[in-house]
């Protein structure tokens, strides 16, 4: 079964995986929104953050990039763009709620669809990303050598 899941594209795994991590993410916004109530919906999106974060962290790791080792490095790494995702989505978030009169659940979902390529690119090239080796810098440089071949 992993193989087949292995097999897709590594966007589309993103997809998928970010997709299920925005519904338990909108999910545990609703369920904390109904037990303590939305006046104070600032502090349930940073709560919700914290929650989601290691639970996204480790289907990211695990299911996405398939990177091995380094835990502690790309956790940090992944916090650091958390941290914007949350700047971002509580701006979004305030903005719709407060200039726009959005619903704050309504405004929750459009601003976490915002988030979905933001945070694939910085996953992918900063967080997960792959070192490169030193014959695959060296084959980029060769690469030069063929655009005045043609």
């Amino acid at each position: 079964m992993l193989s087949k899941w292995f097999a897709l594209d590594e966007r589309v795994r993103f997809i998928v995986m970010a997709s299920l991590n925005m519904v338990l993410r909108y999910g545990l916004f609703v369920v904390l929104g109904v037990v303590f109530g939305t006046l104070h919906y600032q502090k349930i999106l940073l709560f919700m953050w914290l929650i989601s974060s290691v639970i996204a962290f480790y289907s990211y790791k695990t299911l996405v990039f398939n990177t091995q080792g380094n835990h502690l490095k790309e956790y940090g790494k992944s916090v650091l763009i958390w941290i914007l995702s949350y700047v971002i989505n509580a701006f979004v978030l305030d903005l719709l709620v407060a200039k726009a009169q959005l619903n704050v659940y309504a405004a929750q979902a459009v601003a976490i669809s915002f988030l979905l390529i933001t945070n694939y690119l910085l996953f992918k090239h900063f967080a997960f990303r792959k070192p490169e080796t030193l014959w695959s810098r060296w084959e980029k440089m060769l690469r030069v050598f063929d655009l005045f071949s043609k």
